[in-house]
């Protein structure tokens, strides 16, 4: 029995030493964690050259290279439990495609499937009806049950039925007023046409797989609030846009940023140096700034001469004092702090929540490269 005992201790501490190396080295490849990396592509092709196509080596090379440095990639399903409240694994990526092009079928899926890598395709509907005639060939109903069907981490949602195109003025489907024999639709026939398209989308998806269809990526990426508000009555309950940023609990549902891989300037390397230098830590509200230390960091200049503090981001501008509440602007509207502006060892200080208010946007901290940065808003055309 006692040698039996020694065995199984001995077994025990050759267990334990091949698996501490193994724990070690997870905890070595922590690059960020309760965030997400969305990560944006459109077309996987060997053959074809564009903005927005990689070749299908650049596409297995870069999901490689990223699982190698620990990322962990995530389902949509995931990724919305993430932003309702939910924890999400260390190093969390999320892969998506937009337009429904059938290379994602043909090219990216045979990849995904054999590394096991979730992603979301927003699919353009109203290319199901004659998948191939379109100036690049869109994935069928048949190929999209396939994939869905097959596998608990494919999924397809939303890229609108039918407004993936820019209107003769040159505004995108999605936001610009149709005129039609000279007359401009009114408010209210805008809102029914976005609307419909959105219900249309949601209902042709909705057809081919059981999960829900809640999803929209904007084309081009614009949008504005009107629109917004129309695709969430059409039920949409998150929108993906091109801002590249890392998603947090903290943006807005419907303003999901997502960083740009489906270029082929993209390495494995690059996308990997690309998602760090986004990575944002947590700030607490209360943490006192350098006021022009930050303030050069964001683009913009804090300057005092004796006791007076003069603050400039774009074009918005505010003078007032040190130990003071109170800024002015040159039109005469003035913002009170929480805190006053201090003035420690010749530097100025600044509280963060009041300097967000001051510039009007929000900031993030990133640890990479040590340095704040105003969070970007997607451009509304």
């Amino acid at each position: 029995m006692r040698n039996l005992i020694l065995k199984a201790l001995a077994l025990t501490l050759i267990g334990l030493s091949t698996l501490l190396p193994s724990l070690n080295a997870a905890k070595g490849n922590l690059l960020y964690k309760d965030q997400v990396a969305v990560i944006m592509y459109h077309h996987i092709d060997d053959d074809a050259k564009s903005a927005g196509t990689i070749t299908t080596q650049l596409f297995h090379d870069q999901l490689t290279l990223l699982k190698s440095k620990g990322y962990q990639f995530i389902t949509l399903k995931q990724f919305k439990a993430y932003m309702a409240g939910a924890s999400v694994p260390n190093n969390a990526v999320l892969v998506t495609f937009d337009d429904g092009y059938e290379s994602f079928y043909v090219n990216a899926y045979p990849i995904l499937k054999s590394m096991r890598i979730p992603a979301v395709n927003f699919v353009i509907t109203g290319d199901l009806e004659n998948p191939l005639a379109s100036y690049v060939p869109s994935m069928s109903r048949d190929e999209i049950i396939e994939m869905t069907s097959d596998t608990n981490f494919i999924d397809a949602q939303c890229h609108t039925n039918n407004f993936h195109y820019t209107l003769p003025d040159g505004s995108p489907a999605l936001l610009g007023r149709f005129v039609t024999n000279g007359h401009k639709e009114t408010d209210e026939e805008y809102k029914n046409r976005v609307v419909s398209d959105t219900e249309t989308c949601v209902s042709k998806l909705n057809e081919l797989y059981s999960e829900p269809v809640d999803s929209y990526a904007y084309p081009y990426g614009f949008f504005d609030k009107t629109a917004v508000s129309y695709v969430m009555q059409g039920g949409i309950k998150y929108a993906f846009t091109v801002v590249p940023e890392m998603a947090t609990r903290q943006v807005d549902l419907m303003q999901i940023p997502r960083i740009n891989a489906g270029n082929i300037a993209v390495s494995p390397e690059v996308l990997h140096n690309s998602i760090l230098r986004r990575i944002v830590a947590p700030v607490a509200p209360g943490t006192e700034l350098k006021l022009g230390e930050t303030m050069s960091q964001l683009g913009g200049q804090a300057q005092l001469a004796h006791d007076k503090v003069s603050i400039q981001y774009q074009k918005i501008s505010w003078t007032g004092t040190v130990n003071s509440t109170q800024l002015t602007s040159p039109d005469g509207r003035t913002l009170t702090l929480e805190k006053p502006i201090t003035l420690k060892s010749s530097q100025l200080y600044i509280q963060l929540k009041d300097l967000e208010k001051v510039i009007g946007s929000q900031i993030v901290y990133n640890p990479t490269v040590q340095s704040y940065s105003v969070r970007q808003t997607p451009a509304a055309k």
